[in-house]
């Protein structure tokens, strides 16, 4: 339900585009005279990719490190979340077994900038960011982890950057399949087929891939406050099929001259399941027990339904003086989620208490330019793009009788569009055999007009214009042959998320939350210094520092109003004038194990010790650690590999520190047990068949919350809460078999 539409930008803006790039070739395609000079030939696709266990030596001044997919496969990772799982600081505050939005530096996922294929796409957050739990890992190429940002990227990753890279064309010849089975209390299957090719001056690649997933998870609750209490036992099920399609065409159109189309397309289908037995306990005073008042059945059904397109097209011009490289494309994402809520008292049949309607209609189309020229030592990148998006959110709210309900004024509808113009310039520079640097800046600029609807069909609108620039420095240091270290400084960007920027006040059971149009966006400095040293072509050893100072923070103040005779919180976001800071150290390494006489195992390690401070908002006088926050990430493993029996098998173990996460006056500490995960796998007819089966979350991992309500700074320093809850969720492991092979 939306009481605001505006018409969308269709694909036909996209075809034309695509068109009027065709047409700035000077011979068109029709011109095309096929060439054999210089042709590479494309090597045979491989079942299993090659064995690799550390990240990539890059060739850049900038801090980024890389990951090809061969360092994930053989743990048969099912989406990107459970990729990102073993990379370095990288951490998650979802349910237990599940791995959605990732947290760089153990920041929230808002400060964690996520792209796919170098550029942004809208996902069903409010905050822009994706669930990466809906990419299926098998159409990823690498992974790239950004630690402090070019100024050829977007500047929104105070936390980091991560770049997922699909896999794309004429790479190899030939194609692969894959069919799979995962075992959680009950089985559900996977498949994936793809294939990629050259013919003349023709490249191109198509993927398909159906993933079913199913999480069953347990969780016990206790909540006191006073002389009462409340326990439930919950069970809570996420059944999903996730069906995806990539694919990319080229074609070489005249000498020099290159012109591309891809496609990316993801469809969910999600059905959770939350059963919940509620009983509620009473005292006379506190030192008398507990007894039994009464007990009642919740029962909630989330039926959701999501789709992401990407459409794109780039033309790529080389010329004697430089490549000039123009693209568009265009992404859609939409959600339709239906919240049903039933109850009953125990024994009684369920009955209707209330259902929600949550819409998103998200589009963006973006059109660049890009320059690069020069050689030798020094290289520059020119570029523009200009983009448009346009959001809509809808949420509405039945009552058990079916019709609005106007006394619980749980209502949100508003419509955000967005006109943006990026430009770059950076410019790499070899001063000399030792030392080469990396200097640009960033300017984006935003047009921003957001609409919304309150309950009663009044109307309030907001029109901002933003303009940040963001400069970066980096340089690069060759110590030796196998040593290097780094130096970047960098300045990046956090915008409001939309719902934060929404003028409308919104009535929440006993909070009204009200958005603030005038918000500034969250601004970081950052300092990295990195050391790199390589063993070879086998191993690595990297030691990063980093340092972030975030000016203007978003924050959320509450204070207790009376409306209508009716006491309620209201919740405002504001620019908190308090700066933040953020430090850590990232160690990782990899390396064969020849000192223990076993070159054909290889061991992997990484860990990040986080921390942060903040002042906070509503509990005055007390400095922490920033929401969320995990205090440490940890990745350790190996993979041993047996070719006179064509097998191998392989460890890996990851776990993450506590957390703190606040909220107004309530304080909920987060720790999760560690994940255990195996893999044996046997190779078959030369390599062209792999069975592989593996383990996940084979120590039964728990993720315990406790959850503590404090009336102001004094209650918490002196740890007084008003009110405390535990929960205990846990899930099954996951066995999974597959089956690889070529064609």
């Amino acid at each position: 339900m939306n009481l605001i539409k505006k018409p969308h930008r269709t694909a036909l803006q996209l075809a034309a585009s695509s068109l009027l790039i065709i047409g700035l070739s000077p011979n068109g395609l029709a011109a095309d005279n096929p060439t054999t000079e210089n042709k590479a030939t494309p090597e045979s696709v491989h079942v299993i990719a090659k064995r690799v266990v550390r990240r990539n030596h890059v060739n850049s001044p900038a801090p980024k490190l890389v990951y090809d997919s061969a360092f994930f496969q053989r743990f048969e990772p099912i989406s990107v979340g459970d990729m990102l799982k073993r990379v370095p600081g990288v951490s998650f505050t979802s349910d237990v077994g599940e791995y959605d939005l990732p947290r760089l530096r153990g920041l929230d996922s808002k400060y964690t900038q996520v792209l796919i294929n170098g550029r942004r796409l809208p996902g069903e957050e409010n905050s822009g960011a994706i669930a990466v739990d809906r990419i299926p890992a098998e159409m990823v190429e690498k992974i790239e982890i950004i630690r402090s940002p070019s100024s050829d990227i977007a500047s929104q990753g105070i936390g980091g950057t991560l770049n997922i890279i699909l896999k794309e064309g004429a790479k190899y010849q030939g194609g692969v399949w894959r069919v799979g089975a995962v075992h959680m209390d009950e089985t559900d299957g996977s498949g994936f087929i793809g294939f990629t090719g050259v013919e003349g001056n023709t490249e191109y690649s198509l993927s398909a891939n159906i993933q079913e997933r199913y999480n069953p998870k347990e969780k016990i609750s206790s909540a006191v406050e006073e002389n009462e209490r409340e326990d439930t036992v919950e069970s809570d099920t996420r059944d999903s099929r996730d069906a995806s399609l990539a694919g990319d065409i080229s074609f070489k159109i005249a000498e020099g001259q290159k012109l591309s189309f891809n496609l990316f397309y993801v469809d969910t289908e999600r059905e959770e399941v939350e059963k919940v037995l509620v009983s509620a306990f009473e005292r006379d005073d506190a030192n008398s027990p507990f007894n039994l008042d009464e007990q009642s059945n919740e029962y909630q059904l989330e039926e959701i339904e999501q789709k992401n397109i990407n459409v794109g097209s780039e033309y790529q011009i080389e010329t004697g003086s430089g490549t000039l490289t123009l693209y568009v494309s265009s992404n859609q994402f939409t959600e339709d989620k239906t919240e049903t809520n039933s109850e009953s008292d125990i024994g009684e049949p369920l009955e209707l208490d209330e259902r929600e309607i949550i819409d998103i209609d998200d589009s963006e189309q973006r059109y660049g330019v890009k320059w690069e020229f020069g050689q030798g030592k020094l290289e520059t990148k020119l570029g523009a793009e200009l983009s448009t998006k346009e959001r809509e959110f809808s949420s509405v709210v039945f009552n058990d009788e079916g019709e609005l309900d106007d006394e619980n004024d749980d209502f949100a509808d508003f419509d955000a569009t967005t006109d943006g113009i990026d430009i770059f310039a950076t410019s790499r520079w070899s001063l000399s055999e030792k030392f080469e640097t990396e200097i640009g800046v960033r300017g984006e600029f935003r047009k921003q007009d957001i609409r919304g609807a309150n309950f009663d069909g009044s109307v309030s609108r907001s029109d901002e214009e933003e303009l940040q620039w963001s400069p970066s420095a980096h340089l690069r240091w060759h110590l030796s042959e196998q040593n290097q270290a780094r130096l970047s400084i960098a300045r990046t960007v956090r915008y409001p998320e939309f719902d934060q920027l929404n003028p409308v006040t919104l009535t929440i059971d006993d909070e009204k939350f009200q958005g603030n149009p005038q918000l500034d966006p969250e601004t970081a400095w950052g300092v990295d210094l990195g050391f790199d040293h390589f063993i070879g072509d086998k191993g690595v050893m990297g030691l990063n520092v980093f340092y972030r100072r975030i000016d203007d923070l978003i924050e959320l103040t509450q204070q207790e109003i009376s409306s209508g005779g009716t006491e309620f919180d209201l919740i405002r976001a504001i620019n908190n004038n308090n700066r933040g800071r953020i430090t850590g150290i990232e160690f990782d390494a990899s390396s064969p194990m020849t000192l223990l006489a076993l070159p054909n195992m290889q061991g992997f390690l990484n860990i990040s010790y986080l921390d942060s401070e903040i002042e906070d908002a509503f509990l005055e006088g007390v400095e922490r650690r920033f929401s969320g926050q995990a205090k440490y990430v940890f990745n350790i493993g190996f993979e041993h590999e047996l070719p006179n029996v064509n097998m191998s098998y392989g460890m890996s173990y990851q776990r993450q520190g506590d957390s703190e996460e606040f909220e107004g006056g309530e304080v909920n500490r987060i720790s999760y047990d560690g994940n255990l995960e195996l893999f044996i796998e046997k190779r078959f007819a030369n390599g062209d068949y792999v069975l592989r089966l593996s383990g996940q979350n084979l120590l039964d991992a728990e993720k315990r919350e406790r959850i503590r309500e404090y009336d102001d700074g004094d209650a918490y320093r002196a740890g007084e809460p008003a009110s405390s809850e535990t929960e205990v969720e846990e899930t099954s492991p996951a066995i999974i078999l597959t089956l690889r092979g070529r064609f």
